[in-house]
């Protein structure tokens, strides 16, 4: 289905639209992974103390 979006004679700018949707949600997804680590980290630190 994406091939399909991005092989139509749509205009560019929607196809830059749909990259940078793309690469948002992928950032998105590493900052959450990224929040998920630190949050389990910082509960081990705590369970130390």
């Amino acid at each position: 289905m994406l091939l399909q979006i991005f092989n139509s004679p749509i205009a560019p700018g929607a196809q830059l639209f749909l990259l940078i949707v793309c690469i948002l949600i992928g950032l998105g997804a590493g900052l959450s992974a990224i929040d998920a680590r630190s949050t389990l980290f910082k509960k081990k630190s705590d369970d130390k103390h």
